[in-house]
């Protein structure tokens, strides 16, 4: 991060939150790690030392100056902070110590280079222009400026071309294949890999886990205590069950009213037949008792439930899928065979919503086009124009699964849901992001390339809000810090509203 980028986040004018560091360490002088509140892991690898501790005048660990101003770890001799604003506050306080600021630069010559003190007092001088003789205590603000910039100079604190901060992913699971098949592991949540690939990625630092060996010289990974790898056996048996080990393919809540809506609803993870039936019977009394119809997605075990959704969202189709197709297909029978031909309204909740992502690509655009799609909470969000464009995905701000199972457009939508909250509409949210992304991301001081770089990432969040622009993150219930339950105030009063429109129409 070179010397424009204090600067620059110096002049926000908003908040960036999400990016301060609780503690970090010295994995060698080349690698350093990071660790959030969250616990989660980031590397800095490339670049100058400077750079890489968050340090620009690289501060003595030891001094009650980094300490003071936020260290959050010791690289050898040199403090590590959390951000380069701390680093740069702990040098201002350091040259304003009674020891430095009352004595000339040789007094700092000493301590940056003691062995070649005349040649560093030399290069000092000539890039800060300032006389080597003068007491510090008598430079001007702007020649304790210039001091401060040359000294970040000297030290390396300027781009490289080759730094990198990187979010390292954690092991979300261990799926142990049964016998005499090799484990594999997921990592986030749509990528599986081998063992040996997972020890070679953590090696190479591009992975969150940690490699135990045995005496024996057995080798197993596990996490960091601050994660939990879940255990996942994922027997063949266990993947689905077969036609003849459950109900039959509809269930149906509430009486058939001639000219009624198609109304359905598929559950998600963790659903018994009795809450699933519960949430239908819920929708059915909205409608003043009009028919549902649910497909059964009765919970085999949570774990199992789980490991469905790896498989699906690994983009491997298993036969839950087939019998997902059959149930969308037989209600879209059934507005044929209706002589108002009604609209097939079906709601999808969790897990439900990652059936519909993948049984919706066996269908033909005509069927798809038909159907008005609505989830909540969903494992996977419904792309625009892929259904009737009345289709629409809701996320609760307090959902947390939406965020797990589709990160990257939550974000995006929370980051717009926010922005809303302040009153920014979404040119302003873009504008922002994009410049976040240039301060966080971009090595360079050229204000051209800077400009390129923003118009760049501008464009790429116009193409990106276009994707989420079915998508509302709803105000979360009061009080509610996590609610993934479709009975949520928030979701109960969304489908209420979807229904007042649909029968107003029909009626």
């Amino acid at each position: 991060m070179p010397h424009a980028y204090v600067e620059a986040v110096k002049n926000l004018n908003f908040v960036l939150e999400g990016f301060v560091y609780r503690f970090a360490y010295k994995y060698s002088e080349e690698v350093i790690f990071y660790f959030d509140s969250a616990g989660n892991k980031y590397v800095a690898t490339g670049g100058n030392l400077a750079w890489r501790i968050n340090n620009p005048g690289l501060v003595s660990s030891h001094s009650h100056f980094s300490r003071a101003n936020g260290a959050i770890g010791g690289c050898g001799r040199y403090a590590i902070f959390s951000d380069p604003l701390d680093g740069r506050k702990a040098l201002s306080a350091w040259i304003h110590s009674k020891k430095y600021y009352n004595s000339s630069i040789k007094t700092l010559a000493d301590y940056y280079q003691p062995k070649s003190a005349d040649r560093f007092i030399a290069q000092l001088t000539l890039l800060a222009k300032i006389s080597p003789d003068k007491k510090i205590n008598s430079f001007t603000k702007s020649e304790l400026d210039n001091l401060i910039k040359a000294l970040e100079k000297l030290c390396g604190y300027e781009p490289v071309g080759n730094e990198s901060l990187s979010l390292l992913p954690k092991i979300t699971a261990k799926i142990e294949n049964g016998k005499d098949k090799e484990d594999t592991y997921l990592v986030g949540d749509n990528i599986v890999i081998s063992k040996k690939e997972a020890i070679e990625w953590i090696m190479s630092h591009c992975l969150d886990g940690v490699i135990v060996h045995e005496r024996s010289g057995a080798i197993h990974l596990r996490s960091r205590p601050s994660h939990c790898i879940w255990n996942i056996k994922a027997y063949e048996f266990a993947l689905a069950p077969s036609e003849g080990k459950i109900d039959p393919l509809v269930r149906v809540i509430g009486k058939n009213r001639p000219g009624q809506c198609i109304w359905a609803f598929i559950n998600g993870i963790d659903n018994t037949k009795d809450e699933a039936l519960e949430a239908a019977e819920r929708i059915s009394n909205m409608t003043k008792g009009e028919q549902v119809l649910s497909m059964p997605n009765d919970t085999i075990w949570w774990p199992i439930d789980f490991l469905l959704c790896i498989i699906l969202k690994t983009s491997a189709d298993i036969s839950i899928i087939t019998w997902t197709v059959k149930f969308l297909r037989y209600l879209l029978t059934l507005a044929k065979q209706m002589a108002n031909s009604p609209p097939v309204i079906v709601f999808l909740h969790s897990q439900g919503a990652i059936f519909i992502e993948h049984a919706i690509e066996l269908l033909s655009q005509s069927e798809r086009k038909q159907l008005h799609i609505f989830t909540f909470g969903g494992g996977s969000f419904i792309p625009p124009g892929k259904c009737h464009p009345d289709s629409h995905n809701y996320a609760s701000a307090a959902d947390f699964v939406c965020r797990f199972s589709s990160p990257n457009l939550q974000l995006l939508a929370l980051e717009r849901y926010y922005g809303y909250k302040e009153g920014l509409n979404d040119e302003k949210i873009i504008a922002r992001l994009a410049f976040k992304d240039a301060i966080f991301h971009l090595d360079s001081n050229n204000l051209k390339v800077m400009e390129h770089y923003i118009k760049q990432r501008t464009t790429h969040y116009e193409n990106e809000f276009s994707k989420i622009s079915n998508l509302t993150i709803l105000d979360p219930d009061p009080d509610s810090k996590f609610k993934h339950k479709l009975d949520s105030d928030c979701y109960q009063k969304m489908i209420q509203n979807i229904i007042k429109k649909y029968q107003k129409a029909i009626d």
